[in-house]
């Protein structure tokens, strides 16, 4: 019969597997993204000869060229987005599914996993007590890299507020010229939620570590 883990050993496991997609979703959507910019179709060069199509005007001949041009734009531009979605989605989840581990921990709990809850769009539920934010932990103030985790708390604070006042902006009509300006600089700043919270989760899953030192201890004595 196999010897069944202890529970500290199943809940890093489970804060390394939301790791380990949200760095795999995150190589995804970089590759996707890198591959429509590439696209350009301003630096490609259409050829001009046209086909006739059975049943279509003759006065709107078909270009094949041209259609395989926009349709591969396309297509290009729908995958970037769909993996950018699903990183956003991931990186939410190790963000903060690591945060909420690192409170049960340090609360005393015995949690064997992660829990957290999550849609049919596959968007993670956050929990009220990490929103918007997971707070600080100054109990984990004695783990080397705590100032990094500090630093790291504060990246993905600025971008989840930037993100939270471009959609308060979005839904103002007129916007004047200045909150338009204001509007495209949050979409700017929120673009780097799902990079600050993959650091975060780095940061995170260390702090895991370090906050389980001492229920393994104890557990070995």
């Amino acid at each position: 019969m196999p010897k069944t883990q202890p529970w500290f050993e199943t809940l890093a496991d489970s804060a390394y597997a939301l790791g380990a997609a949200a760095c795999e979703a995150q190589r995804a959507a970089r590759t996707a993204e890198l591959a429509r910019d590439a696209y350009s179709l301003d630096r490609l060069r259409p050829v001009d000869g046209y086909v006739r199509l059975d049943g279509r005007d003759a006065s709107m001949p078909f270009r094949p060229h041209d259609a395989v041009l926009f349709t591969v734009g396309d297509v290009l531009s729908e995958e970037a987005n769909k993996l950018r979605a699903l990183y956003q989605q991931a990186a939410t989840g190790y963000a903060y599914g690591t945060a909420w581990a690192i409170l049960r921990v340090l609360d005393g709990d015995h949690p064997d996993a992660v829990a957290l809850g999550r849609t049919q769009e596959g968007y993670y539920v956050i929990p009220g007590e990490l929103c918007p934010v997971p707070p600080l932990m100054p109990a984990l103030q004695g783990w080397n890299d705590y100032p990094k985790f500090v630093a790291a708390h504060a990246r993905m604070a600025i971008c989840e507020e930037a993100g939270l006042f471009a959609e308060y902006l979005d839904e103002q009509d007129p916007l004047s010229e200045q909150d338009a300006a204001a509007f495209h600089e949050a979409l700017d700043t929120a673009s780097g939620t799902a990079d600050a919270a993959v650091e975060f989760g780095h940061l995170a899953q260390s702090a895991l570590h370090f906050a389980l030192l001492k229920p393994r201890a104890e557990h070995h004595r």
